[in-house]
């Protein structure tokens, strides 16, 4: 089906990205015959439009991708008959959702005091947009803070509501989402920095990121921790 013809309001929502239908399709295509995988990819188009009949307006946000490229994987996952080890198509998010971060990293390094300044920059005018966005659309992502250290090259901030971690309780799919907040850590990995996260809305009152570069001091004194659920967070070393 093209994404002209799919049934939703396209007054309050706006279609997945390319990106995103080409991941899901490649998933498809890796688990299924030609047919089978159309047909499901069809019901997955399907899925998407059901799941936005009673999800809030947030197609005005100036970024949707973060926000209705997720609704697309969490109708994928629903739809196929065959669940996968979710672990098993962390690359495949990554790619969609970061895949640009593979040739930035190859140029950037956030060790370098010099371009530190680029990332915080970018973080904070994220921070902003949000902070004004969340006056017309209340359930966007809500911020907590932001704080940028220059002198010691530490980035800080939090939002307390995450659209999609909101999803996930409202269709009782938690277990997906993990999947798709890792791909934070890989995206700093890439760039030669550590995110120290120590929660998110589903596990915590808030998803917090405190970025430092990989060899910063600061990153030494957390390791990175697999939970239950998959999802990686940040676990302060105890001392010896």
């Amino acid at each position: 089906m093209r994404e002209n013809d799919l049934p939703f309001d396209r007054t309050k929502h706006v279609v997945y990205t390319k990106n995103a239908k080409n991941c899901v399709r490649k998933l498809l295509c890796r688990s299924y015959d030609e047919k089978i995988a159309a047909d499901l990819w069809e019901k997955v188009q399907l899925q998407y439009c059901e799941f936005l009949k009673e999800e809030p307006a947030l197609g005005g946000l100036k970024v949707t991708t973060s926000v209705y490229d997720p609704i697309l994987f969490f109708a994928w996952y629903k739809v196929i008959p065959d669940k996968p080890e979710l672990e098993s198509v962390q690359n495949d998010l990554f790619e969609c959702f970061f895949g640009r971060i593979n040739t930035l990293g190859k140029i950037i390094d956030l060790n370098r005091p010099l371009e530190y300044s680029l990332p915080a920059g970018i973080f904070k005018k994220a921070n902003d947009i949000r902070v004004k966005e969340i006056e017309s659309f209340p359930e966007s992502f809500r911020m907590g803070s932001f704080e940028y250290d220059r002198e010691r090259r530490i980035v800080r901030y939090s939002f307390t509501q995450c659209p999609n971690a909101e999803f996930a309780k409202r269709h009782h799919m938690e277990s997906v989402l993990p999947m798709m907040c890792n791909c934070d850590h890989i995206a700093m990995q890439k760039l030669h920095a550590c995110l120290i996260r120590e929660g998110t809305c589903i596990t915590s009152n808030c998803c917090d990121y405190c970025i430092v570069g990989d060899r910063h001091p600061l990153a030494k004194e957390y390791e990175l921790m697999k939970a239950e659920n998959c999802l990686l967070l940040s676990v302060k070393k105890e001392l010896k």
